[in-house]
């Protein structure tokens, strides 16, 4: 395992040298500073760069975030050491991107695992040049499972070996949480209560994790919150998640607002959802349409049709007719296993491995490292003719 640089901040020399001597136990950090003076952190950090700052709050956590605050961007990740019955406390330092939030006095063992889960992520992250491909999902009218479907992507490309955030654009009363049954503590939302310009540390501290190892930005619960969500914010967040990810995928709404214009401009492919009826496909390709119109190029728009069914008297040439555009992928109608995904908040895989709409999501997610040019991860065989086999379903019985 990797070393990983750090600079320890406490304003007493005994609480100092403890976390200095338990950094250097871990096995995995170099200590590279020791400050004791507020006015010498940032000059510290400039001069030393290191990964991380090991803080201690001491008896005056508020001043001492006060000096973290004048660190210029991009700071290092944040380590801090304070009160565990301070709310406020705990929370002003996980939007200034506080990584972990230690005891005030934190045991040689409390510090190795922190420094571990540092390393980890540090050695997981792409590298900076590479940009990570942005999903946009957009269902074509409500009640077509936009959301089921851009939830279970995700979770197939995390399942395939990328790190993958997911963003509940879907706003207002986004369902991505609802979904995963995760309560984030955060959401898209604080980031827009940051007047300053949206940091590395800062973005990633909203992200609440899902156990498939998915990272998810909720949207905001309460509908007063989406009016603090601007255009600048979601650029901000998604061009930071491309830095950090190796998938971003938006689970964006069919409204055209600003900041869903902004998720779509930036998207690398645009997902378009609908189902075998008249009203969505109708919808889908009055969206493909304006899309086009807008200046999108056609081969960044890709049609999915959700809850394929024999029973349904659409043809694929039927569909290709109506949307001047063949669809990209057929999911299979599976009821049962969609309703326990979402009651349960778990991936296709778990919930039905190997079923037709398990292996329909994992060659959607493999369509997609297709579409942005990438070879699937090392271990990973490209399933193929399961969307001839899923565009079957949409034969008419003879």
């Amino acid at each position: 395992m990797a070393s990983t640089s750090f600079i320890v901040f406490s304003q007493q020399e005994e609480m100092a040298t403890h976390l200095h001597r338990a950094l250097q136990r871990s096995g995995h950090a170099t200590v590279v500073a020791t400050v004791f003076a507020d006015e010498e952190l940032p000059a510290a950090v400039h001069q030393h760069k290191p990964d991380a700052i090991l803080v201690d709050l001491g008896h005056a956590p508020h001043a001492v975030l006060d000096i973290l605050e004048r660190i210029a961007a991009p700071r290092p990740q944040i380590v801090a050491c304070g009160p565990q019955d301070q709310s406020d406390v705990i929370l002003r330092a996980l939007k200034q991107g506080a990584r972990e939030f230690l005891s005030a006095a934190p045991g040689a063992d409390e510090i190795r695992t922190a420094v571990d889960r540092i390393v980890i992520e540090q050695a997981a992250l792409p590298k900076a040049s590479q940009a990570a491909p942005v999903l946009a999902v957009m269902g074509a009218k409500g009640g077509v499972g936009a959301t089921v479907v851009a939830c279970q992507l995700a979770a197939s490309l995390q399942r395939l070996g990328g790190r993958t955030a997911l963003v509940d654009l879907n706003i207002p009363l986004g369902d991505v949480a609802l979904y995963f049954d995760v309560q984030p503590s955060y959401t898209i939302a604080d980031a827009a209560l940051d007047e300053g310009e949206l940091d590395r540390n800062l973005v990633n501290g909203l992200l609440q994790p899902h156990q498939s190892g998915l990272q998810i930005l909720a949207a905001p619960p309460k509908m007063e919150d989406v009016e603090l969500i601007t255009e600048r914010h979601v650029h901000s967040v998604i061009d930071t998640l491309r830095a950090d990810f190796d998938w971003v995928v938006i689970d964006v709404s069919r409204s055209w607002s600003e900041y869903t214009m902004r998720a779509l401009d930036m998207s690398t492919d645009i997902l378009l959802v609908a189902l075998q009826d008249v009203p969505s496909l109708t919808h889908a390709r009055a969206h493909r349409e304006l899309l086009l119109r807008l200046g999108y190029a056609s081969g960044k728009l890709h049609i999915i049709v959700n809850r394929a069914s024999k029973r349904d008297r659409v043809s694929t040439e039927d569909l290709a007719q109506f949307l001047d555009a063949e669809p990209d992928m057929c999911l299979p109608n599976d009821y049962a296993a969609s309703v326990t995904c979402v009651n349960e908040g778990r991936p296709i895989s778990n919930v039905a491995a190997k079923s037709a709409l398990d292996m329909a999501f994992r060659e959607l997610a493999q369509m997609a490292y297709t579409w942005s040019g990438i070879q699937l991860p090392d271990g990973k065989k490209a399933r193929r003719g399961l969307r001839k086999r899923a565009s079957r379903l949409f034969k008419k019985e003879k």
